[in-house]
């Protein structure tokens, strides 16, 4: 009989940018977590699905052959999958088919359950890995990340399952389409978040007026935004690269900020885990923080290799399941 830690859940997550694979033991601790960045090239803002699909194909086998000779003494009992970006009807991107299907493919090969979960999901589960909420029944996520911005109110029911309504977020482009876009512009490699996070935190000039936000409700319009940031860039030529990256990342935390104060209020919910590759920037995490604390609302990030895409959460949901199961 093998022990909890020989015995894993295998965890997959092909998303827009990333193809990732995880192994998790019964007892929580993670035995691998590998990825592969899809390839975009240089001066795109980013990728069609189809092009997504091929590189991911290409990706599981890469994986497939790196990951064999570190779980041969492993006895895989379970395999979760991300077969769509979030947890609402009509979702769906065929990214995720290519997850999707090799997962299957393992769980009929080593004859053991298979499950399946979403994207956000995913990215909210690995980001709880090792927090301890005071109150895990009932909190706010926020996923930030290149495709979606929302924030989600977390219940959990008698079935001790997680509950996710959307109650905010943005109504056009997301922070990670905002980010994206201006570093391509900068002439930064696509996807841009650490660059213009690096360039934020290397300028000591202080945003005496920032852009100006539109957040109401909790939820916000951003693509006035880029047209404030286009013009300002078309009307200076030698603007600085440090202060515009700056400038935009202090505007992601007043939106944030703007539309957290109101929603937690709201809902009587004053915890906030972080999720997506855009809360693994390090000057929204300490900003967004420490403006916060301010309001009675506690922040949790996470570190930057379960905050970018990964596949621990997938396999963790699938544990639970297990445990459910059993």
């Amino acid at each position: 009989m093998r022990s909890r830690r020989d015995n894993i859940v295998i965890g997959i997550d092909t998303s827009c940018y990333t193809t990732s694979i995880a192994a998790i033991s019964l007892n929580k601790d993670i035995i691998l977590s590998e990825k592969i960045m899809l390839k975009v090239d240089k001066d795109s803002k980013g990728l069609r699905q189809s092009e997504g699909v091929f590189q991911h194909i290409s990706n599981i086998g890469i994986l497939s052959e790196n990951i064999s000779e570190k779980l041969k003494n492993y006895n895989i009992v379970g395999v979760c999958v991300s077969e769509k970006p979030r947890p609402i009807d009509g979702s769906y991107m065929p990214v995720f088919t290519v997850g999707l299907n090799a997962g299957k493919l393992i769980s009929a090969t080593h004859n053991c359950p298979f499950f399946e979960t979403t994207h956000q999901e995913n990215h909210i589960k690995s980001s709880l890995l090792g927090k301890n909420l005071l109150n895990e029944n009932r909190f706010l996520a926020v996923h930030m990340s290149g495709g979606t911005t929302e924030i989600v109110l977390v219940n959990k029911n008698e079935y001790n399952d997680y509950e996710f309504e959307i109650i905010g977020g943005t109504k056009d482009i997301s922070f990670g389409q905002l980010i994206d876009r201006l570093g391509v512009k900068l002439s930064y490699n696509f996807p841009c978040g650490k660059y213009i996070d690096e360039n934020a935190l290397k300028s000591d000039i202080k945003i005496e007026n920032g852009l100006k936000t539109s957040v109401k409700d909790g939820y916000m319009n951003l693509s006035g935004l880029e047209n404030q940031l286009n013009k300002i860039m078309e009307n200076n030529d030698n603007i600085d690269k440090y202060y515009l990256s700056k400038l935009l990342m202090d505007t992601i935390v007043r939106c944030m900020l703007k539309s957290l104060k109101y929603l937690c209020a709201k809902y009587e919910a004053y915890e906030v885990v972080f999720a997506g590759g855009v809360s693994a920037s390090k000057y929204i995490s300490k900003n967004l923080t420490q403006k916060l604390k301010k309001y009675n609302v506690k922040a949790y990030f996470t570190e930057s290799h379960l905050a970018t895409d990964n596949a621990v959460g997938c396999a963790l949901i699938g544990i639970e399941n297990l445990n459910l199961g059993e």
